[in-house]
């Protein structure tokens, strides 16, 4: 199965970051690397304040945002490394974001599931519920 990336008629291609950051001053940070980088903010969600699970670089805390952005794919690569060696940012990780079909469009291109009563009800022939007598009768029936 494979999914299209969403690109653009320049070669852009649609990304998203995610980060953790160390204090929310260092959100600056970020976009100095996405401008230095040139890449195009398309939305951003105001990055909030979360306990982590475990220590991340001997922090208990960290700010949590998320940008979607559009940018040459070598200057993704450039930006990566570069948030990787800055000592602001926790952690981070970017994704290429797949086109989304439209629901008429996955409606016909994915088989129909039958759910559970479905498959009962279609199987026996009729929406009657079978004794146990009755449906022991029928698997004798169906064995010989």
């Amino acid at each position: 199965m494979s999914t299209k990336i969403k690109k653009n008629s320049e070669g852009k291609k649609v990304y998203e970051l995610a980060f953790l950051l160390k204090d929310p001053s260092s959100e600056k940070v970020v976009f100095d690397f996405l401008a230095q980088h040139k890449a195009v903010i398309l939305n951003q969600s105001p990055v909030n304040s979360m306990k982590l699970a475990y220590p991340i670089k001997k922090h208990l805390s960290g700010f949590f945002g998320v940008i979607n952005l559009e940018a040459d794919p070598e200057n993704v690569k450039a930006l990566s490394s570069a948030l990787n060696l800055s000592a602001d940012v926790l952690r981070f990780l970017i994704i290429a974001v797949p086109n989304a079909k439209k629901s008429s469009e996955k409606e016909r291109s994915e088989p129909r599931r039958m759910s559970k009563t479905e498959t009962t009800s279609s199987s026996s022939g009729s929406s009657s519920v079978l004794s146990n007598k009755a449906l022991e009768e029928r698997l004798e029936e169906i064995l010989k």
